[in-house]
Parts: structure tokens; C-alpha cells; sequence
């Protein structure tokens, strides 16, 4: 990564950027259709006997895109007035490359690509051509971010307890946020050993730094929940087992999603290393899991639902594994 993009520009640019193309991809095909409609009654009124409906119908259409157009142009003022000075087009390709050049198997880019499709602050109209416009900055393909929003969608609804609402897109929107902050932040804590707690807020715009972001980016990476130098650490244990139902449902729907890309990136053996990584890693949160549960029997309610969401994620894997 180059020292300039490192100092200056952050993940949180590029999202603000992504945000800006989404808009402006909508108001793009909006006037389009206005005008392609206007060309349509134009031509269409020219026949005899038809004119009137014709005229009529076309004319509605108009009055719908231009009604459209005001919504979009209202949430593009929305968005300029709380981002003023968003990075340019080069600018953008260039951090989408440098952010991501040590992922190597796209983890972080999927966590990073989760707060996109999980985004709704703004009214987006024409929703997978703005993710079409947006993933072909990040991923130099147009249809992956469409894809990506499928996957994990589905694999969630799969694994949770209930159905992804709105309310919850936006609480997972800042926890993938963090935890994506997180795997940038985690091979400083584990070389020094610092505890989880002293690290400082770092603002996403969107969410912060919490401890069950780190400790879930730890399980997300190479640096596994297991091994970590906190890991005996019983309060810490604790609090990442207090994890709402739905939040480890989005952590293995993450890890359901990430299986279920990288096995068409990866050849055979790296994949059934990585792979076992993987559920090793789970296997340990779900051990620890089940100590809570029928040992301690404590939250029962929740842990109940977070236990369940592991075997529906053992049933959603098998499915996208075709085994």
C-alpha cells in the first residue's frame, strides 16, 4: 500500500465514494428513461387514431421518472451536504486495489462488501445497477456485488433464528464495518499482546471498534479465536459469547459465504486447508458455546437460538458444499 493512500485514505473513503456512485448511477438511468420515454410518445403520437392514449400514457410515464428523479435528487443533496469532499474516480480505483493487496483470500473485501449490500442510509433506487456500478470499482466486475448480496442473504435466512429486517441490516452493517477495522487492526494486537479494550474508538461513520468485532475478526483470519493471547481470559470469553443471536448468525453466514466464494478461487488442497482452519476455529466457539449453555446454563434463551444457528450453518454448508 502506497504512504500516501495509507495516511490519507481509509476504507471509509472508499465507502463514502461507493455510496456517491450508487446515487449517481440511479439518477443516471432515471434521466435515461425520462428521455427515452419522451423519444417514445413522440414517435408513437404520429399515428392516426391513437394519439390521444398514446399521449396519455406515455405522459404518465414521464410524470412517474420525473417523480423518481426528485426522490434521487433529494437523497444525492443528502449525501453531498454530509460528505462535501468525497475522493475522486482515480483515487478510488487505486484504494480499492491498495486496501484489499494483502487479502489474499478476500476476506476482508467480502466484510467490506457486506456494508455495502447491508447499506440503506440512503433511498437507493435502481438497486443492483448502483451495486453493478459500485462492484465494478471494487471488483472490476459488474455482477459481484449482485452476487455477493444473494449469497449472504440467503445463507443468513438460512442460518438465523429470524428473517433479516431492516433494523437488523443496519446493526450488522456496523458490526461488518468494525470487524473489517478489525482484521486491518489485529496483527498489531497480536505482536504486542496488547488487550482487546485499549484499543481506541476508530469511527467507520457507521460504527466503531468493539471488542466482539476484534474477537470476531480474530476468527475470521489467520489469527484464530483459539490461539489468541486473550483467549483465557474469562471476561473476554464472556462477552464474546454474549453475541446476540442474530449477530453470530451473520458471523456464520459471513463464514458460509466466504467458504462458498473461495472454493471456486482456490485450488482443491488449499481449499480443504483452509476449510478445516475454518471449522476448527467454529468448533472451538461453539465448544465454548455449549459449556455456557448446558454447563453454566446461562442466557439460555439466546444460547439456545446461537446453537441452533451453528447446526443450521452445519446443514446451509453441506448444501453449498453439495455433499
Amino acid at each position: 500500500m502506497s504512504k500516501e493512500l495509507t495516511v490519507v485514505h481509509n476504507e471509509k473513503d472508499l465507502f463514502y465514494y461507493l455510496q456517491k456512485i450508487r446515487l449517481l448511477e440511479s439518477k443516471r438511468i432515471n434521466d435515461e428513461k425520462i428521455e427515452n420515454s419522451k423519444e417514445v410518445k413522440e414517435e408513437k403520437a404520429t399515428f392516426k387514431g391513437t394519439m390521444k392514449n398514446i399521449s396519455n400514457f406515455f405522459e404518465r410515464g414521464v410524470m412517474s421518472y420525473a417523480k423518481l428523479a426528485e426522490d434521487i435528487d433529494a437523497e444525492i443533496k443528502k449525501f453531498e451536504e454530509n460528505h462535501p469532499n468525497v475522493i475522486d474516480d482515480e483515487t478510488a480505483l487505486s484504494l480499492a486495489k491498495d486496501l484489499f493487496a494483502e487479502d489474499k483470500y478476500g476476506m476482508a473485501k467480502l466484510l467490506f462488501a457486506s456494508t455495502i449490500v447491508l447499506d440503506d442510509e440512503y433511498n437507493y433506487k435502481y438497486v443492483e445497477d448502483g451495486l453493478g456500478a459500485a462492484s465494478s470499482i471494487l471488483y472490476e466486475n459488474k455482477e459481484a456485488l449482485v452476487e455477493i448480496k444473494k449469497q449472504l442473504f440467503e445463507n443468513y435466512n438460512a442460518i438465523a433464528p429470524n428473517v433479516l429486517s431492516n433494523t437488523q441490516k443496519g446493526i450488522l452493517m456496523g458490526v461488518a464495518a468494525a470487524s473489517l477495522i478489525g482484521i486491518v487492526t489485529m496483527p498489531a494486537i497480536m505482536s504486542v499482546g496488547l488487550s482487546a479494550t485499549a484499543l481506541a474508538a476508530h469511527s467507520f461513520g457507521l460504527g466503531v471498534i468493539t471488542l466482539e468485532a476484534v474477537l470476531m475478526s480474530a476468527a475470521i483470519t489467520g489469527f484464530t479465536y483459539g490461539g489468541m493471547k486473550l483467549y483465557n481470559d474469562a471476561k473476554i470469553k464472556k462477552e464474546f459469547l454474549e453475541l446476540s443471536p442474530e449477530k453470530n448468525a451473520f458471523y456464520l453466514a459471513i463464514q458460509c459465504t466466504y467458504i462458498q466464494r473461495m472454493k471456486d478461487q482456490v485450488g482443491e488442497e488449499e481449499f480443504k486447508e483452509q476449510l478445516d482452519a475454518i471449522l476448527r476455529d467454529l468448533g472451538t466457539l461453539k465448544s465454548d458455546l455449549d459449556y455456557y449453555l448446558f454447563v453454566e446454563r446461562e442466557s439460555t434463551k439466546e444460547n439456545k437460538a446461537k446453537v441452533k444457528s451453528f447446526h443450521e450453518f452445519d446443514n446451509r454448508l453441506l448444501k453449498v458444499l453439495g455433499v
